[in-house]
């Protein structure tokens, strides 16, 4: 237990002491990662909006076709 929260400390010195060196260099080592996942989550929201789009004209003509075939004739 003493060596874990040695540990602990130790760590959390080093962050406080190196923070800003440990945050500049993982930034610079993972822009090409995040660049990466933000076109990921950029693509995935564009299909989801195509395929919601499909989705409400599909349900729109089941709808309209369900509405037509239930509706009672137009006498003139």
């Amino acid at each position: 237990m003493f060596r874990f929260v040695m540990g602990a400390l130790v760590g959390g010195l080093a962050v406080w002491y190196w923070g800003e060196e440990i945050r500049g260099y993982a930034e610079s080592r993972t822009v090409g990662v995040r660049r990466s996942a933000a076109n990921m989550i950029a693509h995935g929201r564009q299909e989801s909006e195509t395929c919601l789009d499909r989705t409400k004209e599909q349900v729109n003509a089941a709808s309209q076709t369900g509405q037509d075939a239930i509706r009672p004739p137009q006498h003139h």
